[in-house]
């Protein structure tokens, strides 16, 4: 079992801390890839978390996997990094990296005095955590037994751990409401709401977005988006099918789908529409200007996730987006509220027709994203559950910057219309 771990030695300076608590010995984020954050909400998550963390006088680790290929840094920001080698089986990566990483907490158990660990699936590492006797916090995750991808032995073991953790472990936590009243009716868990945040926006010039649409072939203004990874709760497939039915490639629109990665049965059907009726497939992506430019010149943005609680890619697309087209469900409902619009499964191409008419303020959007969604308030919650407080989650009113929010201009939204009344005309 390969172990390291970052410079030991590593000095932090305390400086004062935004909420009440005491200094505590060293703490641990746990269960994820690590750092730096490139993966998704989680690694996300834990960059954004622990660098406050860090800033508030504590001193962390953030354990992270050989089997990601990244570097062997041994800190990144402040933050000390310890390695386990992880699994070349990706399905079983997070299941081995899990006992690796309670292994080392075992073995290291007086140096902390709090962990926290991410996603359910990590449980043979929580139970070890939990035999060590080191307070900790979970954090759930979604309802990832519902993922169609899952065979019905990965699903029954998501769902076992869910119900085990909810026995075992005093402190857990939901990122949204709807999950939490989900463990609540479920599994009769209490657990303390605490969200995600919305991203801090990096502007982009003009003319380097110009560059960037110019570069995937896109005008602004006139394609569709979605960002997700391909995966059957997701619906990228079902979304760029409606988008093909709706006919709106035929009047000069576009439906980019970026997440492609792995070449699954579901991602193959997928693929074969990339290049016709005006559908892009394009593959993942994480660099930031590039995110920005195809968020912001958009008309529309698409989101199909099923099965999450917040969902980071939904937080980022009310940050930068001009309107957002959502899955109806109690997730989405939670975090849009009125200031989104909303489809059904067995409606997707009418909705893709209806977004013309629409009535939905970009500005509404963004002011509902930054006043609910707060990475320091995230942060002062798990603070304050690592001193054994509850974690009462309570985000501070903040001025909106919308001078990004360039209006969007009145000729895409009578450009759309007058291609819907076309397409109607022609039924």
């Amino acid at each position: 079992m390969l172990i390291t771990r970052g410079d030991e030695n590593n000095s932090i300076s305390s400086v004062p801390n935004r909420t009440h608590n005491r200094f505590v010995q060293g703490v641990a984020f746990c269960g994820t890839r690590g750092l730096p954050a490139g993966y998704g909400g989680f690694e996300t998550a834990v960059d954004e978390i622990s660098r406050r963390f860090v800033d508030a006088g504590y001193s962390c680790d953030v354990f992270c996997r050989h089997s990601t290929g990244e570097s062997d840094a041994s800190t990144h920001q402040g933050r000390n990094l310890v390695y386990v080698a992880g699994s070349s089986s990706s399905k079983l990566d997070t299941f081995i990296s899990s006992i690796q990483t309670g292994y080392y907490l075992w073995r290291n158990r007086k140096r902390y005095s709090h962990v926290y660990w991410f996603n359910n699936a990590n449980l043979p590492g929580i139970l070890m955590t939990r035999l060590a006797r080191i307070p900790m916090t979970v954090n759930t995750d979604g309802l990832e037994w519902r993922r169609a991808k899952w065979s019905w032995p990965f699903k029954a073991y998501y769902y076992l751990s869910s119900m085990i953790i909810c026995l075992a472990c005093g402190s857990v936590v939901s990122d949204s409401r709807a999950l939490q009243d989900f463990y609540r009716r479920r599994f009769l868990k209490r657990t303390s709401f605490i969200p995600y945040g919305f991203p801090a926006l990096t502007a982009v010039s003009h003319t380097r977005q110009q560059e960037i649409l110019k570069s995937l072939d896109l005008d602004e203004g006139r394609y569709f988006l979605q960002v997700t990874r391909i995966e059957p709760d997701n619906l990228p497939l079902e979304i760029v099918k409606a988008f093909v039915g709706s006919r709106l490639g035929r009047q000069g629109f576009k439906m980019v789908s970026v997440g492609y990665k792995d070449a699954t049965e579901y991602a193959r059907r997928l693929i074969a529409y990339d290049g016709s009726f005006g559908v892009q497939i394009r593959n993942a992506c994480y660099d930031k200007d590039t995110l920005y430019t195809l968020r912001k010149n958009c008309f529309c943005y698409v989101h199909g996730n099923s099965v999450g609680g917040t969902n980071p890619a939904l937080l980022e697309a009310m940050a930068c987006c001009p309107r957002i087209l959502a899955l109806d469900c109690d997730f989405s409902h939670e975090v849009l509220g009125s200031t989104g619009m909303y489809f059904d499964r067995a409606n997707i191409e009418e909705s893709f027709l209806s977004v013309a008419t629409s009535n939905i303020s970009a500005n509404a959007m963004l002011n509902r994203v930054a006043s609910s969604y707060q990475w320091d308030a995230v942060a002062e919650s798990y603070m304050r559950l690592a001193n054994g407080d509850l974690a009462i989650y309570t985000p501070q009113a903040v001025p909106v910057n919308t001078q990004y929010r360039e209006p969007v201009q009145p000729a895409k939204e009578e450009e759309l219309q007058r291609a819907v009344e076309h397409l109607l005309e022609e039924v």
